[in-house]
C-alpha cells in the first residue's frame, strides 16, 4: 500500500508533539519535516531570515506569536493574517522562531518581553526569524480563544494562547504606511516538507505498546527497522487514523516478508522450507517492573523452530 498524512511524532524526554508528513511506500516509509527553503535568490543567512515590518493602522504587524522562555519554548509565529504586514513581506510563516527584535536577542525572553518589544518598537520592526522544524505542535495550533492577550487594557497575555491583537501598538502615523513587501532583489522563501528520515521496512517491527511494558500507547505506535532506526513514536489525531496506519504498514511488512521467505526457499529442499517468520514479544520472568518484554524473531522451517534476537539475513543465519 501507498499513502501520505500528517501526524505528530511525540518526543519522550519534553513530552512535546511535532508536526510530522508520513510517506508510505511499499519498501520504505519517510518522516517529512516542515522547513523555510530559499527558492531562488542568494542566502547567506546560515537559515536566519531578517525581515523588516511597517505597521499598519488596521492589523498592526499582521500577525501572532506564542511561547515564551517561562514555559522552556521559543516565541513563534503562531498566525499570519492574510493581506497584512507580514504576509506582504513574503519572507515570515508561521512556525518561524523569533530571535531578534529591532537588533535584541529575544531568544530567552519570556512571552511577556517580546510582546512589548513589539508593541513598542515603532512604526517599522525589524525581526530576525528561524524556521522551528520542531516547534511543539500546540504553538502552532490554536488552543482556543483568547485569553487577557485580547484585552486592550490589561496589558498581559498568556504564552500558550495567540498574542497578536495588542501588537498594533502605538502607531505615530495617522496615514496609512505603505505596505511590507518583498525587494526585488531579495531571496525567495516557501515552507516546504523535507525528507528527515526513511525507515526500511523489510524485517521491520512495529510496537504499539510503550517499551518493555504491557501498556498499550493511545493512538501512537513506533516503527523500528532492522538496523535498529526508530521512527520514534508516531502520533495520530483519531484512533480511526491510527488504525488505517497501523493496517496498511503491517501490510506492507507481511507482504516484505513473505518475499523474503520465497527467495530463501529457492534455495532450500521442498521439505525444508520456511513455512513462517515474524515478530513477537517474549515475556521476561523475574526481572524489575520496568522491562516486562523483549522482542523476538521466530521462524519456523522444516521440521525446526528458530528462536533469533535479530531476523537472519544471511543464508548462512
Amino acid at each position: 500500500q501507498t499513502k501520505t498524512g500528517i501526524a505528530l511524532l511525540y518526543d519522550e524526554v519534553s513530552e512535546n508533539s511535532y508536526d510530522i508528513r508520513l510517506k508510505l511506500t511499499k519498501e520504505v516509509l519517510t518522516i517529512q519535516k516542515q522547513d523555510v527553503v530559499c527558492v531562488s535568490g542568494s542566502d547567506h543567512s546560515a537559515n536566519h531570515r531578517t525581515v523588516t515590518l511597517r505597521r499598519q493602522p488596521v492589523g498592526g504587524l499582521g500577525l501572532s506569536i506564542k511561547g515564551g522562555a517561562e514555559h522552556k519554548v521559543p516565541v513563534v509565529i503562531s498566525k499570519i493574517f492574510k493581506d497584512q504586514a507580514a504576509e506582504q513581506t513574503g519572507m515570515l510563516f508561521i512556525g518561524d522562531a523569533i530571535i531578534q527584535v529591532n537588533g535584541i536577542n529575544v531568544e530567552s525572553a519570556t512571552h511577556e518581553e517580546v510582546v512589548h518589544l513589539l508593541r513598542n518598537a515603532g512604526d517599522e520592526v525589524t525581526i530576525t526569524v528561524q524556521y522551528l522544524r520542531e516547534a511543539p505542535s500546540f504553538l502552532k495550533l490554536p488552543l482556543g480563544s483568547p485569553g487577557p492577550s485580547s484585552d486592550h487594557s490589561s496589558g498581559t497575555s498568556s504564552p500558550l494562547f495567540d498574542s497578536g491583537l495588542h501588537l498594533n501598538g502605538n502607531s505615530t502615523n495617522t496615514a496609512p504606511s505603505s505596505p511590507s513587501s518583498p525587494i526585488a532583489n531579495e531571496p525567495k522563501y516557501e515552507k516546504r516538507w523535507l525528507d528527515t528520515l526513511s525507515v526500511p521496512l523489510s524485517m521491520a517491527r512495529i510496537s504499539r505498546y510503550k517499551t518493555g511494558t504491557d501498556k498499550l500507547r493511545s493512538n501512537a505506535f513506533e516503527v523500528l527497522a532492522l538496523d535498529g532506526v526508530s521512527t520514534g513514536i508516531l502520533q495520530f489525531y483519531t484512533a480511526q487514523e491510527s488504525a488505517d496506519w497501523l493496517r496498511a504498514m503491517s501490510t506492507n511488512i507481511s507482504d516484505l516478508t513473505l518475499q523474503n521467505m520465497k527467495m530463501a526457499n529457492k534455495c532450500c529442499s521442498p521439505s525444508d522450507q520456511v513455512i513462517h517468520m515474524g515478530w513477537v514479544n517474549e515475556r521476561l520472568e523475574g526481572t524489575d517492573s520496568s522491562q516486562l518484554y523483549k522482542f523476538k524473531f521466530l521462524a519456523l522451517k522444516g521440521s525446526s523452530f528458530y528462536i533469533f534476537s535479530t531476523p537472519p539475513v544471511k543464508k548462512f543465519d
